[in-house]
């Protein structure tokens, strides 16, 4: 459980650096996306992992705001025109793992072991699939986790 809870929160955390006036190219995305991705993984890996349900509340709420300024940061880039489109479903990707993140939190709180098995199942899917994204757009710490 511990394995896939870290997944999570890498996953939730693969966001995105800097912004700037202008678009980037293809190129200067892929490597500020990846340097916020390098990041946030890093101050995920240093928030201390639960060993069991008991202490995934506690876990989780440690690293939602990580999350959450990673995907801030991540959204704050300009992507290609080009690639506008695949950028927001991929942040909206993103979006979905942290929300997986906030209910299982919940289920966690309350020892609801199936609200927990759905929750991680949806970040599970939504991690997939903002991976997948990520690769699309020339990621490859984002494209991890």
């Amino acid at each position: 459980m511990r394995r896939v809870v870290l997944a999570v929160a890498v996953a939730g955390l693969a966001a995105g650096c800097g912004g700037g006036g202008g678009r980037l190219s293809k190129a200067e995305y892929a490597k500020r996306a990846d340097a916020i991705c390098t990041k946030y993984n890093a101050k995920l890996k240093a928030v201390a992992r639960p060993t069991g349900i008991s202490g995934l509340p506690a876990y989780v709420d440690r690293a939602l705001p990580l999350a959450r300024k990673g995907d801030d940061e991540l959204r704050a880039l300009r992507p290609p025109k080009d690639e506008e489109k695949t950028a927001k479903e991929w942040l909206d990707q993103n979006d979905s793992v942290v929300g997986s993140m906030e209910r299982l939190r919940d289920a966690a709180k309350k020892g609801d072991r199936a609200g927990i098995q759905t929750a991680l199942n949806e970040a599970s899917a939504a991690n997939r699939t903002a991976n997948g994204l990520a690769r699309r757009l020339g990621l490859s710490v984002c494209a991890q986790g």
